[in-house]
Protein backbone atom coordinates (compact mmCIF):
# COMPACT_ATOMS: atom_id res chain seq x y z
CA UNK A 1 0.00 0.00 0.00
CA UNK A 2 1.42 3.06 -1.10
CA UNK A 3 2.67 5.37 2.12
CA UNK A 4 0.05 8.43 1.45
CA UNK A 5 -2.93 5.94 1.57
CA UNK A 6 -1.17 4.95 5.17
CA UNK A 7 -0.82 8.11 5.78
CA UNK A 8 -4.62 8.84 6.14
CA UNK A 9 -5.03 6.19 8.50
CA UNK A 10 -1.94 6.60 10.60
CA UNK A 11 -2.04 10.78 10.94
CA UNK A 12 -5.63 10.80 12.31
CA UNK A 13 -4.91 7.84 14.29
CA UNK A 14 -1.94 9.73 16.09
CA UNK A 15 -3.81 12.23 16.20
CA UNK A 16 -6.23 10.72 18.34
CA UNK A 17 -3.76 9.33 20.72
CA UNK A 18 -1.85 12.74 21.33
CA UNK A 19 -5.63 13.90 22.18
CA UNK A 20 -6.50 11.14 24.54
CA UNK A 21 -2.93 12.07 25.94
CA UNK A 22 -3.96 15.70 26.38
CA UNK A 23 -7.63 14.47 28.39
CA UNK A 24 -5.80 12.61 30.64
CA UNK A 25 -4.00 15.45 31.72
CA UNK A 26 -6.63 17.67 31.50
CA UNK A 27 -5.39 19.79 28.90
CA UNK A 28 -8.48 20.22 27.65
CA UNK A 29 -10.89 20.84 30.15
CA UNK A 30 -10.59 24.71 29.34
CA UNK A 31 -11.60 24.67 25.29
CA UNK A 32 -14.38 21.57 26.37
CA UNK A 33 -15.86 24.20 28.99
CA UNK A 34 -16.02 26.84 26.41
CA UNK A 35 -17.40 24.61 23.68
CA UNK A 36 -20.23 23.83 26.08
CA UNK A 37 -20.78 27.13 27.34
CA UNK A 38 -21.24 28.32 23.94
CA UNK A 39 -23.75 25.73 23.27
CA UNK A 40 -25.63 26.45 26.55
CA UNK A 41 -26.20 30.12 25.59
CA UNK A 42 -27.92 29.10 22.53
CA UNK A 43 -30.37 26.55 24.41
CA UNK A 44 -33.95 27.19 23.73
CA UNK A 45 -36.60 24.65 23.54
CA UNK A 46 -37.42 24.73 19.21
CA UNK A 47 -33.17 24.11 19.12
CA UNK A 48 -33.72 21.35 21.58
CA UNK A 49 -35.96 19.70 20.09
CA UNK A 50 -34.23 20.26 16.40
CA UNK A 51 -30.74 18.83 17.51
CA UNK A 52 -32.70 15.77 19.34
CA UNK A 53 -34.11 14.97 15.88
CA UNK A 54 -30.31 15.42 14.65
CA UNK A 55 -28.84 12.71 17.42
CA UNK A 56 -31.49 10.53 16.29
CA UNK A 57 -30.00 10.16 12.88
CA UNK A 58 -26.69 8.75 14.10
CA UNK A 59 -28.48 6.39 16.61
CA UNK A 60 -27.50 3.04 16.12
CA UNK A 61 -30.73 1.55 15.01
CA UNK A 62 -30.75 4.81 12.12
CA UNK A 63 -27.75 2.98 11.23
CA UNK A 64 -28.61 -0.07 10.65
CA UNK A 65 -31.58 0.42 8.74
CA UNK A 66 -30.11 2.82 6.31
CA UNK A 67 -27.08 0.15 5.80
CA UNK A 68 -30.07 -3.48 5.81
CA UNK A 69 -31.53 -0.61 2.99
CA UNK A 70 -28.60 -0.27 0.84
CA UNK A 71 -28.27 -4.34 0.88
CA UNK A 72 -32.15 -4.21 -0.50
CA UNK A 73 -30.46 -2.38 -3.64
CA UNK A 74 -29.42 -5.43 -5.58
CA UNK A 75 -26.51 -3.49 -7.58
CA UNK A 76 -25.62 -1.59 -4.59
CA UNK A 77 -24.89 -4.42 -2.50
CA UNK A 78 -20.92 -5.41 -3.17
CA UNK A 79 -19.89 -1.80 -4.55
CA UNK A 80 -21.78 0.63 -1.49
CA UNK A 81 -23.70 -1.66 1.31
CA UNK A 82 -20.78 -3.69 1.81
CA UNK A 83 -18.06 -1.29 2.15
CA UNK A 84 -20.46 1.08 4.16
CA UNK A 85 -21.70 -1.78 6.64
CA UNK A 86 -17.90 -2.76 6.92
CA UNK A 87 -16.94 0.43 8.15
CA UNK A 88 -19.71 0.56 10.91
CA UNK A 89 -19.02 -2.67 11.98
CA UNK A 90 -15.25 -1.46 12.12
CA UNK A 91 -15.97 1.77 14.01
CA UNK A 92 -18.18 -0.14 16.58
CA UNK A 93 -16.28 -1.96 17.21
CA UNK A 94 -13.49 -0.32 17.80
CA UNK A 95 -15.28 2.22 19.98
CA UNK A 96 -16.14 -0.26 22.27
CA UNK A 97 -13.13 -1.40 23.20
CA UNK A 98 -11.17 1.57 23.46
CA UNK A 99 -14.49 3.21 25.54
CA UNK A 100 -13.22 0.65 28.05
CA UNK A 101 -9.95 1.62 27.60
CA UNK A 102 -10.00 4.90 28.27
CA UNK A 103 -13.15 4.38 30.53
CA UNK A 104 -13.73 8.68 30.90
CA UNK A 105 -16.91 9.25 32.61
CA UNK A 106 -19.57 11.72 31.18
CA UNK A 107 -20.04 14.81 31.63
CA UNK A 108 -21.71 16.36 35.08
CA UNK A 109 -24.06 18.74 33.53
CA UNK A 110 -27.20 19.07 32.19
CA UNK A 111 -28.17 15.91 29.41
CA UNK A 112 -30.96 16.79 28.08
CA UNK A 113 -30.76 12.33 26.96
CA UNK A 114 -29.88 9.93 28.40
CA UNK A 115 -26.89 7.90 27.79
CA UNK A 116 -25.09 5.24 30.38
CA UNK A 117 -21.84 4.20 28.90
CA UNK A 118 -18.30 5.41 28.59
CA UNK A 119 -17.79 8.61 27.01
CA UNK A 120 -14.23 8.95 25.19
CA UNK A 121 -14.53 8.18 22.14
CA UNK A 122 -18.03 9.43 21.16
CA UNK A 123 -19.98 6.21 19.64
CA UNK A 124 -22.09 8.43 17.52
CA UNK A 125 -19.07 10.59 16.47
CA UNK A 126 -17.09 7.45 15.59
CA UNK A 127 -20.06 5.49 13.62
CA UNK A 128 -21.40 7.95 11.60
CA UNK A 129 -18.16 9.46 10.79
CA UNK A 130 -16.78 6.28 9.17
CA UNK A 131 -20.38 6.11 7.24
CA UNK A 132 -20.75 8.98 5.56
CA UNK A 133 -16.87 8.98 5.25
CA UNK A 134 -16.90 6.22 3.08
CA UNK A 135 -20.13 7.30 1.69
CA UNK A 136 -17.97 10.32 0.46
CA UNK A 137 -15.32 8.33 -0.66
CA UNK A 138 -17.45 6.00 -3.03
CA UNK A 139 -19.32 8.65 -4.05
CA UNK A 140 -16.08 10.22 -5.60
CA UNK A 141 -14.82 6.99 -7.04
CA UNK A 142 -18.85 6.30 -8.88
CA UNK A 143 -19.37 9.61 -9.67
CA UNK A 144 -17.82 11.67 -12.51
CA UNK A 145 -19.90 14.80 -12.67
CA UNK A 146 -18.29 17.58 -9.76
CA UNK A 147 -21.34 19.03 -9.46
CA UNK A 148 -23.26 15.73 -8.32
CA UNK A 149 -20.13 15.00 -5.92
CA UNK A 150 -20.64 17.94 -4.38
CA UNK A 151 -24.50 17.77 -4.21
CA UNK A 152 -24.21 14.11 -2.67
CA UNK A 153 -21.15 14.88 -0.90
CA UNK A 154 -22.22 17.77 1.03
CA UNK A 155 -24.95 16.53 3.59
CA UNK A 156 -22.94 13.81 4.25
CA UNK A 157 -20.25 16.01 5.54
CA UNK A 158 -22.92 18.30 7.19
CA UNK A 159 -24.26 15.18 9.07
CA UNK A 160 -20.86 14.18 10.51
CA UNK A 161 -20.55 17.46 11.60
CA UNK A 162 -24.23 18.33 13.25
CA UNK A 163 -24.47 14.92 14.41
CA UNK A 164 -21.40 14.70 16.45
CA UNK A 165 -22.08 18.52 17.89
CA UNK A 166 -25.08 17.57 18.92
CA UNK A 167 -24.00 15.18 21.73
CA UNK A 168 -22.22 18.34 22.75
CA UNK A 169 -25.46 20.60 22.77
CA UNK A 170 -27.55 17.49 24.81
CA UNK A 171 -24.63 17.65 27.56
CA UNK A 172 -23.67 13.86 27.18
CA UNK A 173 -20.35 14.07 25.93
CA UNK A 174 -17.14 16.68 25.63
CA UNK A 175 -15.78 18.34 22.64
CA UNK A 176 -13.08 16.09 22.70
CA UNK A 177 -14.63 12.99 22.87
CA UNK A 178 -16.72 14.16 19.49
CA UNK A 179 -13.05 15.05 17.91
CA UNK A 180 -12.23 11.76 18.99
CA UNK A 181 -14.96 9.94 17.39
CA UNK A 182 -14.00 11.82 14.08
CA UNK A 183 -10.90 10.85 14.00
CA UNK A 184 -10.85 7.80 14.02
CA UNK A 185 -14.00 7.17 12.07
CA UNK A 186 -12.41 8.80 9.43
CA UNK A 187 -9.34 6.06 9.91
CA UNK A 188 -11.57 3.44 9.79
CA UNK A 189 -13.29 4.36 6.88
CA UNK A 190 -10.22 5.11 5.19
CA UNK A 191 -8.53 1.57 5.91
CA UNK A 192 -11.63 -0.16 5.15
CA UNK A 193 -11.83 1.37 1.26
CA UNK A 194 -8.08 0.89 1.17
CA UNK A 195 -7.68 -2.61 2.34
CA UNK A 196 -11.30 -3.96 0.86
CA UNK A 197 -11.45 -1.72 -2.37
CA UNK A 198 -14.66 -1.45 -3.84
CA UNK A 199 -15.13 -3.28 -7.23
CA UNK A 200 -13.59 -0.72 -10.46
CA UNK A 201 -16.09 -0.17 -12.99
CA UNK A 202 -16.79 1.63 -16.01
CA UNK A 203 -18.45 5.17 -16.03
CA UNK A 204 -21.41 4.26 -16.97
CA UNK A 205 -21.63 1.40 -14.42
CA UNK A 206 -21.00 3.57 -12.36
CA UNK A 207 -23.19 6.13 -12.79
CA UNK A 208 -26.10 3.61 -12.60
CA UNK A 209 -24.86 2.85 -9.01
CA UNK A 210 -25.88 5.84 -7.13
Amino acid sequence: MPKRKISLIVVPALLFLLLAAFIHAGLTNGIEGWVYGEAVERMSPALTRLVKGITHLGDAGTVIIFCLALFVIPKSRRTIALPVAVSVLVSTGLNQVLKRIFARERPDILRLIVETSFSFPSGHAMTNSAMYTMLILLIFQYIQSPGKRLLLSLPCLLLILAIGLSRVYLGVHYAGDILGGWLLGFASAMGVYFFFPPERKNSAEREENL
